[in-house]
């Protein structure tokens, strides 16, 4: 059971209808010569060893309205490129890998360090950050999605339904995100229910009710990793290079647009990927850095806004995110008790007081280096440093990819 019901200061697409996927992509391939789409695909190789990534591509062979499929693809050597390159080779669009283990984006990253560009040694950040560059090298795209390689039960209408709220001409939106119920006999998604969202409204009940945290607050999922957006968005997009990339995209996107031009849809009844653990007795790993992680950059975020955070203010959002994780745990156990799920108090309890450990890292971190890790810098200020980057990117990328193509056609033959 769904409504139409909204509330928040974003537009939220509900699924009333349940419409079938092949209506979704006629409407889709309307408009697709007009405003060319490309999809990211970030995944370590590791992940076309697992059962999700095969069911991706196998679906994604009807997906034929898209201009090109970028594969972000990191921790490859030679053979595992070419495998991959092979696994792609059935879909019906163009593909380009992005090989960032490979020698030629290897000379462009040092390129960009030794023109005082922070560019981490790997992680997902950085590979959707150069993939979102790619994207720029050819005018002809002005619409870019990106989904997750680790989704368990994959249905090619998750991505039409991200992409049509975009490529619609009768609406006028710049950038969708999608959510969904991180349920499967029990309530999973623990960094979102019982940090992401306490921690917002601690703010909240701390601060006040300001428009960033509206906005936030507003997402259903903030932490999807399905995401859709115009070609204009992403020149000035900065992408957090380690776990806060989700949440940082939300703030880069309220300082680039307006909030009247920011949907989030339900892309799917049902999500599931792989599970991290937990790891509250070392966290330096787990949900427990990732939350630490997300956690800095909510309060850098508060900083950039203009909040002066002292250790008063750190006291005060410790005992009002527990607070408000507390109020977060009844309202869950209630979900559950209603649906006949799964649910352990104590097991959440637990988890809660290993998130209050993580804010405690963050609120650390953050007072030892309050400007932290900066993120991955917009493109528009590379192509000002470097003007003739993209291209170069561009030919890299293009290489890479003819030459597995040749060792193939030449293993074939």
């Amino acid at each position: 059971m769904t409504d139409f019901f909204q509330n928040g200061v974003i537009m939220t697409l509900q699924d009333l209808k349940d419409r079938p996927v092949e209506e979704l992509e006629a409407q889709i391939r309307k408009y697709a010569d007009q405003q060319k789409i490309a999809l990211i695909l970030p995944a370590l190789y590791s992940e076309f060893e697992t059962p999700a990534m095969p069911r991706i591509i196998e679906e994604l062979r009807g997906a034929d309205y898209l201009h090109r499929i970028i594969l972000s693809l990191d921790r490859a050597d030679p053979d595992q490129f070419r495998r991959a390159h092979e696994a792609l080779s059935v879909l019906p669009v163009e593909v380009k890998i992005l090989w960032h283990s490979g020698p030629r984006m290897h000379a462009l990253y040092e390129e960009l360090r030794a023109s005082d560009f922070e560019i981490p040694s790997g992680g997902k950040g950085r590979g959707v950050w150069m993939s979102i560059g790619h994207c720029l090298t050819d005018k002809s795209i002005e619409t870019i999605a990106l989904h997750d390689c680790d989704i368990v039960g994959y249905e090619r209408k998750l991505l039409a339904r991200l992409l049509l709220p975009i490529v619609h001409p009768g609406t006028d939106l710049e950038f969708c995100k999608g959510f969904y119920a991180r349920a499967n006999g029990r309530l999973y998604g623990r960094v979102t229910r019982l940090f992401v969202t306490p921690m917002i409204r601690a703010l909240k009940h701390l601060n006040g009710s300001t428009r960033f945290l509206e906005y936030l607050d507003s997402f259903r999922y903030p932490l999807a990793g399905e995401f859709a957006f115009i070609r204009s968005l992403a020149k000035g997009l900065r992408v957090d290079p380690g776990w806060g990339l989700e949440i940082s995209m939300l703030r880069e996107v309220f300082a680039n647009t307006t909030t009247q031009r920011v949907c989030q849809i339900g892309i799917v009844d049902s999500y599931q990927h792989k599970h991290q653990e937990l790891s509250a007795g070392d966290p330096s790993k787990g949900l427990v850095r990732m939350a630490a992680e997300i956690g800095k950059v909510l309060l850098r975020s508060m900083a950039e806004s203009g909040l002066v955070l002292g250790q008063s203010f750190f006291d005060a959002l410790l005992v009002a995110y527990e607070m408000h994780t507390r109020r977060a745990i009844e309202q869950y156990n209630a979900v559950a008790v209603f649906n006949g799920l799964d649910y352990s108090r104590h097991e959440e309890i637990e988890a809660a007081e290993a998130f209050v450990d993580a804010l405690k890292i963050a609120i650390e971190e953050y007072l030892a280096n309050p400007v932290g890790e900066p993120p991955l810098v917009a493109w528009v200020r590379v192509r000002a440093a470097i003007p003739d980057f993209l291209r170069r990117l561009e030919e890299a990328v293009r290489l890479d990819n003819e030459d597995v193509a040749r060792e193939a056609a030449g293993a074939g033959a």
